[in-house]
């Protein structure tokens, strides 16, 4: 009987050592197991209804770089960046005595969030379309680097830093529901709604 039993132990482990695996049939998708992180994207975000937010493509301008690489990198642009605008904030009330040492903090701070930006959703597909506000806006941003750091001009620095405000404000603007129009309408209304709520009896 033991005897039997050994063998018996013997065949199993022989057919377990000499089974391949079925392939699944052409066509069906074959899913990672979860939290496996095989591909380049986490599973957390692949599965049904849930997706990354940016596209799952490798960026060519990235090529070694991994997702966790990529949000590592992105967090430490992110985290220089309120440094750096939070150095600004501090200048903020010296800003006629520092205007320049103001100008470079935040565009600092703007260059490190661009970058996070850039880290998150891919170099090449940030610049495959850039639009006319955006362009504007990094011409202003390396104006007013140029200027503080290359001529160290307190003049050019803040003129600049004026240009990169006010690209920053219309590209706000022209992201909003009806742009630049639509804010003009509501303020006429709210003017209207002023005038009248003064010309009532108190």
């Amino acid at each position: 009987m033991a005897d039997l039993g050994r063998q018996l132990h013997e065949y199993l482990a022989q057919s377990k050592a000499t089974a391949a695996p079925v392939p699944p049939p052409a066509g069906v998708p074959q899913e990672e197991p979860a939290g496996s992180g095989a591909g380049p994207w986490p599973s957390a975000f692949s599965g049904p209804g849930r997706r990354w937010p940016w596209a799952a493509e490798a960026d060519p301008w990235l090529p070694g770089l991994s997702l966790w690489q990529r949000l590592a990198g992105a967090a430490l642009c992110l985290l220089l960046a309120a440094f750096c605008f939070g150095l600004a904030a501090l200048y903020a009330p010296l800003l006629l005595l520092r205007a320049r040492k103001f100008a470079l903090l935040w565009s600092l701070g703007s260059l490190c969030a661009l970058l996070a930006a850039a880290l998150l959703r891919g170099p090449s597909r940030l610049l495959r379309e850039p639009s006319r506000g955006s362009l504007l806006y990094a011409a202003a941003l390396g104006g007013t680097l140029y200027a503080a750091l290359g001529l160290r001009s307190t003049a050019l620095t803040a003129l600049g830093a004026a240009a990169q405000l006010g690209t920053a404000a219309a590209a706000l603007l022209g992201a909003l529901p009806g742009g630049a129009g639509g804010i003009r309408r509501l303020g006429g209304l709210l003017g209207v709604a002023l005038r009248r709520g003064a010309a009532l009896p108190v």
